[in-house]
């Protein structure tokens, strides 16, 4: 731009009774004590931007855009300055964005946007949008950072502290008096041990127990239920096709030695991996852990489906339905085994949940696809020769047959192996503690 331009640019301006030449200089400059303010409202970008476009040449888009530009320099200038943060940097930036484009609209509109108390007509709720959005994502950044505090502080062992309201401070207080109270009655030999993992795992089976009667008494009568609805489905297959004894044992014994124990299994593997990802709630207590949480669960479910046992078997065996077993031992001990596999499945299921959120959706997928190979509705004595390894890689198949072995005096499998059935269980126990372990810090107190 030439000078004679800039003089008849000047001359045009002077003509307009509005314009006085450095008019509004003293509010061109952006307020830092007001501008990075918590309640800040659009007056204090605004403002600024008006006095200075009126000061300015504004008669193009070319002149605004400048002037929109100096302002935006000003504004990353203060931001240097101050040190502000990047989050409230970015929303201020926005806020200078967003009044730019409704005020170049009003412009081109011709609206006067020079009268005094001139606001777009749209700013107040498109500023309080963006004031909500910053909102989220501040909030949103304060939770990421609680989150890996506290697994920094998990991960490393050492102590998580926040910093209370006020008014919590003399709660939190009266706490500590009341559980030092508490932890002065232990035993003296336990004194600074901490609480004895015995006692621990004594109340959270209490707890679940109390938690079960009070909200789950139907599932309780569904542990009654649903063995005898398998078994009467698996039963009425064979009975309809003309078979009563399988390798000499009896169809219905044989159903509900498989129905019930598989019921068991799965109970156990679903409750230990929910019970592992949702204990953050536990956590808050001195002595639980995860894997606590996960492994009463499997105690209770075993114990459950004991009882189930002993009740279908008796009144079975009371209506001449259902065989006694040649050795209780035996079988209790297999079933037993059986529930370790399912614990092991649920804490290697609940530790990879705490990585991949969706798996445990997936979990009934893969339970039903083992219950084909795992000897429940058949053994695989019953199979021709060259379909039994597709059946005996699985070692809950190796596991069932076992059982059955130990049940039955007319059956032993020849194809179960005791020693394969125990190496795989150690070996998913260990996969399954070495996961939890890994997962560990996933899993944080609420």
């Amino acid at each position: 731009m030439s000078n004679e331009d800039r003089i008849k640019g000047w001359r045009s301006r002077r003509k307009d009774s509005n314009y006085a030449v450095g008019t509004g200089v003293a509010d061109w400059r952006l307020d830092p004590a007001a501008l990075f303010e918590a309640k800040a409202t659009p007056a204090v970008l605004l403002k600024p931007l008006l006095a200075r476009l009126q000061g300015e040449p504004h008669d193009s888009v070319a002149a605004r855009r400048a002037v929109y530009e100096a302002v935006q320099a000003e504004l990353d200038a203060e931001i240097t300055r101050s040190e502000i943060d990047e989050t409230l940097a970015d929303f201020s930036r926005r806020r200078l964005r967003l009044i730019v484009r409704l005020l170049e609209q009003d412009i081109r509109a011709g609206a006067q946007v020079f009268a005094p108390g001139y606001m777009p007509v749209k700013l107040v709720a498109e500023d309080e949008r963006l004031a909500a959005a910053h909102a989220r994502r501040v909030d949103r950044r304060k939770q990421d950072e609680a989150r890996e505090a506290r697994r920094h502080a998990s991960r490393n062992d050492i102590a998580f502290e926040i910093e209370l309201p006020q008014g919590e401070a003399g709660d939190l207080t009266i706490l500590r008096e009341r559980l030092h109270a508490l932890h002065e009655g232990h035993h003296p030999l336990n004194a600074g041990k901490g609480r004895p993992v015995g006692r621990t795992l004594l109340a959270l089976f209490v707890y679940q127990l109390r938690v079960i009667h009070g909200e789950s008494r139907i599932a309780l009568l569904w542990a009654l239920v649903g063995p005898v609805v398998l078994l009467t489905l698996i039963s009425s297959l064979y009975i309809l096709m003309g078979t009563h004894f399988i390798l000499g044992m009896d169809v219905q014994t044989f159903s509900l030695l498989g129905a019930t124990t598989w019921i068991m299994f799965r109970q156990i593997v679903f409750r230990s991996s929910t019970a592992y990802i949702s204990a953050r709630g536990m956590l808050n207590f001195q002595g639980v852990t995860p894997l606590m949480c996960a492994l009463v669960q499997a105690f209770i479910y075993v114990s459950v489906y004991l009882v189930v046992f002993a009740v279908l078997i008796s009144a079975g065996h009371a209506l001449g339905l259902i065989t006694l077993p040649q050795s209780w031992a035996g079988f209790i001990l297999y079933v037993v085994l059986m529930g370790c596999c399912g614990a092991a499945m649920g804490v290697l299921f609940g530790s990879i949940a705490t990585f991949w959120h969706f798996f445990l959706r997936l979990a009934p997928v893969i339970e039903r696809f083992l219950q084909i190979f795992s000897s429940v509705f058949f053994v695989s004595e019953q199979l021709p020769e060259h379909l039994r390894p597709w059946i005996l890689w699985s070692p809950f198949a190796h596991g069932m047959q076992l059982l059955r072995s130990a049940y039955f005096e007319a059956y032993d499998s020849q194809d179960a192996s005791l020693g394969y059935f125990l190496t795989s269980l150690v070996f998913m126990m260990v996969v399954a503690l070495a996961a939890e372990r890994l997962a560990r810090p996933n899993v944080q107190p609420m």
